[in-house]
């Protein structure tokens, strides 16, 4: 009997273990690359490029400096807004979230999420429009 409740008891230690692991926050430090390319969602296929004397990069590069916190993890798949292509990385830029993706291999793959309010980086938001 003592078996039976020590297993369940390591069961729940893990569970809770894996949940307070996955709810908190990293930091990451991601500084774009001196260009980038910016894909809008409703023309995927053509890539604009950016640097530094572009606003929308500055605004961009200044965000990702002062939101370096806060950072979770996901894997999940984010519909619309503008996407980054920066060195490893790729960034997606939505209406309500900034998603870090690894591009290091074939298919890039979410890694990081945030979210920002209404008003955050509507230069880049609104790019192209």
């Amino acid at each position: 009997m003592k078996s039976r409740q020590s297993n369940k008891m390591s069961r729940i230690f893990i569970i809770l273990s894996a949940l307070v692991l996955v709810s908190c926050s990293q930091s990451l430090d991601i500084q774009l690359e001196p260009e980038v390319t910016v894909y809008l969602s409703h023309h995927s296929a053509q890539g604009i490029p950016l640097t530094a004397k572009d606003k929308a990069y500055t605004v961009l590069n200044e965000w990702l400096r002062e939101h370096s916190s806060d950072w979770y993890s996901t894997s999940g798949r984010y519909p619309g807004g503008v996407y980054i292509s920066s060195g490893n990385y790729g960034i997606q830029i939505t209406k309500t979230n900034v998603v870090i993706y690894s591009t290091t291999t074939s298919e890039p793959k979410a890694r990081y999420i945030q979210q920002i309010s209404k008003g955050e980086l509507t230069e880049i938001k609104n790019f192209g429009k």
